[in-house]
C-alpha cells in the first residue's frame, strides 16, 4: 500500500514522494518585468533540497500584453535563467519541478475584470500561441512539465464554465466545446515538447460533481497527465460529505474525481499535516497531497514531519500575513527567534 512517502511515477518521470508544494504567490517578492526579483528567486532556491516530491511555482504570465502586475513571467527568453536554477537545484537534491502558467486580467468575480466572451477569435489564437510559447520556455528551462491554471475563476476556469462562457464560436456551448481552447493549448504543447514532458492542469470544480467528473474525463482524453483539483465556479459550493470525511470540499471532489479517471490525482486544500495527506493517500483517494500554507510558515515543513507527522506550522491566523508582509508570519517570527534566541 502506497503512502506519502512511497515514490511514484508518471509517464517517465519519478517522483520521490507524493507531496507537493502548490503554487503560491508571494506578495511583497517584486519581479521586474516578469523576472524574478533575487528575493523571490532566493526563496524557490531555498527550497529545492527540503525533501519536496513536487514543486510548482507560483501562476506565471503567458502574455506580454497581459502580465501579472508585479508578478513573475515565461513568456520571455529573459525569464528563462532564473527558472533553469530552480530547476536545476530541485533536480540535484530529487524535487522535480513545473511552473503554472496563467493568464492575467480575468476572474469571474471582479466586475473589472475582462470577459471572457468579448474576446475575438484572433484574441484566442493569440492566447493559444502565447500558452504554448510559455510551455517552450519552460521547456528550454529544464522543467519538468508546466501546470495549466484552470481553477480559482482565472481565465481558463472561465473559458470552461457554463456561467461564465457564453460564446457562440467554436470555443462555447456544451462542456466539450467550453474546453476546446485548453485541448488546443495541451496539443500545442505536446506537439513542441513531446510526451515526457508533464502536463497537469489544475482543475475548478463546476456546478456539481457530475460536471467534475465529465470535465476530468475531457482533459484526460485531451492529454492532461496530471489533474490538480481546486475551488473554481461557482466560488462557494457545498456539498453532502460522507460520514467523517474531515477534509475540505475541493478535497472530497478530488477523491470523487479518482474513481472515475485514470490519470494521477493532486488533492489540495487545507490538508494542514502529513499525516492527514497520508491518510487520504493510503486509501486511495488521491495520488499526491499538495500543501500551500504549511510551506509559507515553515520552508522544511516536510524535514519537520518526518518525525512527527501531525507537525502543523501554520498558525492559522485570520488574515494571512504572507498577503501583506511574510516577515510578520508569527511561524517565520518563531523561526527566526530560535535561530537568534538573543535577537
Amino acid at each position: 500500500m502506497p503512502d506519502i512517502f512511497s515514490p511514484i511515477q508518471v509517464k517517465n518521470t519519478n517522483f520521490a514522494n507524493r507531496i507537493v508544494m502548490a503554487p503560491m504567490v508571494r506578495f511583497g517578492f517584486p519581479c521586474n518585468e516578469g523576472v524574478m526579483g533575487e528575493k523571490l528567486l532566493q526563496d524557490y532556491l531555498g527550497r529545492a533540497d527540503k525533501g519536496i516530491g513536487l514543486m510548482i511555482s507560483q501562476a506565471l504570465s503567458v502574455s506580454p500584453e497581459r502580465p501579472i502586475p508585479g508578478g513573475a513571467g515565461a513568456y520571455a527568453e529573459k525569464h528563462i535563467s532564473n527558472l533553469n536554477r530552480i530547476a536545476e537545484a530541485c533536480h540535484t537534491s530529487g524535487t522535480k519541478f513545473i511552473a503554472q502558467l496563467s493568464l492575467a486580467g480575468f476572474s469571474f468575480y471582479d466586475v473589472h475584470a475582462e470577459d471572457v466572451n468579448k474576446l475575438s477569435k484572433n484574441d484566442l489564437v493569440t492566447i493559444r500561441n502565447e500558452y504554448i510559447h510559455a510551455a517552450e520556455n519552460c521547456m528550454k528551462a529544464g522543467l519538468d512539465g508546466v501546470e495549466l491554471h484552470g481553477a480559482h475563476t482565472f481565465f481558463l476556469n472561465e473559458m470552461a464554465s457554463s456561467y461564465a462562457n457564453n460564446r457562440q464560436d467554436e470555443y462555447g456551448g456544451n462542456l466539450t466545446e467550453r474546453l476546446f481552447l485548453a485541448r488546443e493549448i495541451i496539443e500545442g504543447i505536446r506537439g513542441i515538447a513531446g510526451e515526457s514532458f508533464l502536463i497537469s492542469y489544475r482543475m475548478g470544480w463546476g456546478e456539481d460533481l457530475d460536471t467534475d467528473v465529465k470535465t476530468a474525463q475531457e482533459l484526460e482524453r485531451a492529454g492532461v497527465d496530471l489533474l490538480h483539483v481546486s475551488t473554481g465556479i461557482p466560488q462557494d459550493r457545498k456539498l453532502r460529505l460522507v460520514e467523517g470525511f474531515e477534509h475540505h470540499d475541493a478535497v472530497y471532489t478530488a477523491c470523487y474525481i479518482k474513481k472515475h479517471v485514470s490519470i494521477p490525482i493532486i488533492a489540495v486544500n487545507a490538508i494542514r499535516t502529513l499525516d492527514r495527506g497520508n491518510a487520504l493517500i493510503e486509501q486511495n483517494c488521491c495520488d499526491f497531497a499538495a500543501y500551500g500554507k504549511p510551506f509559507l510558515a515553515d520552508s522544511s515543513f516536510v524535514l519537520h514531519s518526518k518525525g512527527n507527522s501531525g507537525f502543523k506550522p501554520c498558525f492559522e491566523c485570520p488574515v494571512c500575513q504572507w498577503f501583506t508582509d511574510s516577515t510578520k508570519c508569527p511561524s517565520q517570527v518563531k523561526i527566526r527567534t530560535h535561530a537568534n534566541p538573543l535577537n
